[in-house]
């Protein structure tokens, strides 16, 4: 048997970042790096990197708006939440301001902007700024005419995503930050924390309807379908629980931290850990179908299209930073292709057209574009010039 390679330096980093990011939510100070935010509509491609949010039209790859406008940008204001997209708004939380001497906290907002086409700046629909006082890491989930925002803050808050205004009587609060968006399904919402816990809510109210508890802190949302929520965390391992009552069903193992969420697709689960080995269960039992590997550690969820898993990954370490999207048959675990990035990839990769699509922070891309089927490169986005 050959013995797995384990990455050495990948894990301390990230051990670094997360240590760092509870550092922050201890204190008013702000981190100003983070990975991108991405998202999609099938029509654009929504970036929140760093001091603004994009929107690119996806066929063209022109830029159809950017927030704020240059001349209004902040440095020292960062976004990483993925927009959400619904109904002609586009909704992100930042990742907060200090609120100066007077003040030790920091200072967070929500913004709703109208989705424009015109290459204008966005109108603004509405901010909110006392929902939350550390940074937002997790899209933000819209359900009819309500958006809920998870917050470091330990906090799920549900506003009027016409107006800003709150609409639970409080906010549901766990035992540490959320990271993850949460997941619905008719009248329940289902929200993982650095708590350990997965935790079902009354979507009307907030009201916590029961609570399961689990080895590991949980950084990814949960993922469902017709009979389970599915549960990545950092006890190295994921599982599948009841939707209705939060029983655990079965586990299953990985060989180290599990920080991204599980795809479920066509009866298999598929997840990796950040030491790049990369699983596929039986979505019912969890007995395992096939284990592979990629370069690096994985962060991040994989992406399931037709039969193709895809996998973004931080890459090998070395003197080049680089990172890597690999493609695996969903069938047996084969890899079908591999291309190299310019930079470590952290964020999950979407899907336009014929077109799987990254985010990353290079100095010569911050979206790339490959073929879904064979992995050639399509196109890039540069980072937008510094005036």
């Amino acid at each position: 048997m050959t013995a797995i390679r384990r990455p050495l330096f990948r894990p301390i980093f990230l051990l670094l970042i997360f240590a760092g990011l509870f550092l922050t939510a201890c204190g008013s100070r702000v981190a100003s790096t983070n990975w991108p935010g991405l998202s999609t509509d099938g029509d654009k491609l929504y970036l929140a990197n760093g001091p603004v949010v994009t929107a690119y039209d996806a066929g063209t790859q022109a830029l159809a708006w950017q927030y704020p406008a240059a001349d209004d940008v902040n440095p020292s204001l960062q976004f990483y939440s993925a927009p959400s997209v619904q109904d002609d708004r586009v909704i992100f939380g930042d990742y907060g301001a200090a609120g100066g001497i007077l003040s030790p906290k920091v200072i967070v907002k929500v913004y709703a902007l109208e989705n424009v086409d015109d290459g204008a700046v966005p109108p603004v629909l509405w901010t909110a700024e006392a929902v939350a006082f550390d940074k937002i890491v997790a899209p933000p989930l819209q359900v009819g005419d309500v958006v809920y925002v998870g917050t470091a803050d330990n906090k799920l808050v549900a506003l009027d995503a016409n107006n800003g205004d709150e609409v639970w009587p409080e906010p549901f609060e766990a035992g540490h930050s959320i990271w993850g968006q949460a997941a619905h399904r008719g009248g329940k919402l289902y929200v993982t924390s650095l708590d350990r816990a997965l935790h079902a809510l009354d979507i009307q109210t907030g009201q916590e309807l029961w609570k399961t508890e689990f080895p590991g802190a949980i950084a990814s949302q949960p993922v469902l379908n017709e009979d389970f929520v599915y549960i990545s965390e950092f006890g190295s391992q994921v599982h599948a629980v009841d939707v209705d009552n939060g029983n655990i069903v079965w586990s299953a193992p990985a060989e180290n931290w599990v920080w991204g969420a599980p795809a479920y697709a066509d009866g298999a689960l598929y997840y990796a850990d950040i030491d790049g080995n990369v699983f596929a269960v039986d979505a019912l039992n969890g007995d395992s179908r096939w284990q592979a590997r990629v370069d690096g550690a994985v962060q991040t969820n994989p992406l399931v299209v037709e039969g193709i898993v895809y996998v973004a990954s931080e890459g090998e370490s070395g003197d080049v930073p680089a990172g890597a999207l690999t493609a695996f048959d969903t069938s047996n675990g084969q890899q079908i292709w591999r291309q190299l990035t310019p930079a470590p990839l952290f964020t999950a990769p979407v899907t336009v057209d014929d077109a799987v699509i990254v985010a990353l922070q290079s100095e010569s891309a911050i979206l790339s574009a490959y073929d879904l089927l064979t992995g050639a490169p399509l196109w890039n986005i540069a980072p937008p010039l510094e005036e």
